[in-house]
């Protein structure tokens, strides 16, 4: 597959599938994890000869690409251009289906994450059970090692509890009003225990109602996960997103109201966006992502003339 044929199958891709939940997937050619049925697929990486979609629960399905390989994007009920059982990847949402065929390799794994990894700590309490342990939660917060840890990396941390994907951590900050790289040794044990019992609630509300509850008083939408560039629900600013943490996971928050502990000087992270005003950056995500293609497209070019 041409690199300019690759670079337009993840933006069309990335227009169509980030953001959205996953229905369903199917890869006859792997027989390694799969994401869960309901995560939501936050990135379209896109490198040399090989497509990458990145769900929210840190689960990544890598295809490589032959010469005669692609991706087909499909709207739901459109008659496909090849038969469907040949595909080597079928990736359903709402409104869309994506297929890729003649792909040389089909691979899923989860992102390395060493404090996401289950045999590197004793894992925490799993929120996602109704009888999960609230309070020791909360303990492990309050005896984390590292104390200039940032609370966005530490709700991630399985050592302190297990359950909470990228969507429910950036919901979960948002309605605290906490800013995403708040240092967990500034927190109090009150902020901490309402953090866990929130994300404990919107748990066991999505598996009792199929669909990620967001905070109280927002309706039929997330209130800032996969918002960039949209009008806060509570103050009216912009939402951003950024890469963060040691896994680089997307990250949105409203810099106008999630101000409780905002650090002096913000840990290093890389901005998914152009340093502007955000009322002129293109609301979806994709958008974004394919700046940054396009920006290092560009260097490249330029270091390769010299």
């Amino acid at each position: 597959m041409l690199e300019s044929a690759l670079y337009r199958s993840a933006v069309a891709l990335r227009t169509a599938l980030i953001g959205k939940e996953l229905i369903r997937l199917n890869t006859p050619l792997s027989a390694g994890p799969l994401p869960e049925v309901g995560s939501t697929i936050e990135e379209v990486r896109c490198h040399n000869k090989s497509i990458e979609i990145v769900w929210d629960d840190g689960m990544v399905l890598e295809t490589q690409l032959r010469l005669l390989g692609g991706w087909h994007l499909y709207r739901q009920g459109e008659v496909w251009k090849k038969p469907q059982d040949s595909a080597h990847v079928v990736v359903e949402v709402d409104e869309w289906v994506a297929a890729c065929f003649n792909s040389s390799s089909v691979e899923t794994y989860r992102d390395f994450d060493p404090r996401r990894h289950p045999l590197l700590g004793t894992l925490g309490p799993d929120l996602r059970s109704a009888s999960a342990d609230i309070e020791e939660c909360v303990d492990r917060m309050m005896g984390y090692e590292e104390r200039d840890e940032t609370i966005s990396e530490v709700l991630h941390d399985q050592r302190i509890m297990v359950g909470v994907g990228n969507v429910y951590r950036c919901e979960i900050l948002w309605a605290c009003e906490i800013h995403p790289w708040a240092q967990i040794g500034t927190l109090k044990r009150a902020e901490c225990r309402e953090l866990v019992q929130l994300a404990h609630e919107m748990l066991q509300s999505n598996y009792v109602h199929p669909a990620h509850k967001s905070a109280e008083g927002v309706t039929h939408e997330l209130a800032a996960y996969g918002r960039q560039g949209k009008a806060c629900h509570r103050c009216g600013d912009l939402i951003r997103v950024a890469h963060h943490g040691e896994a680089s996971r997307v990250l949105y928050w409203c810099p106008g109201c999630q101000t409780a502990h905002q650090p002096l000087v913000r840990p290093n992270f890389t901005p998914l966006s152009i340093d502007r005003d955000g009322m002129y950056v293109d609301q979806h995500p994709a958008a974004q992502m394919f700046m940054q293609d396009v920006i290092s497209a560009r260097g490249n070019s330029q270091h390769n003339t010299h």
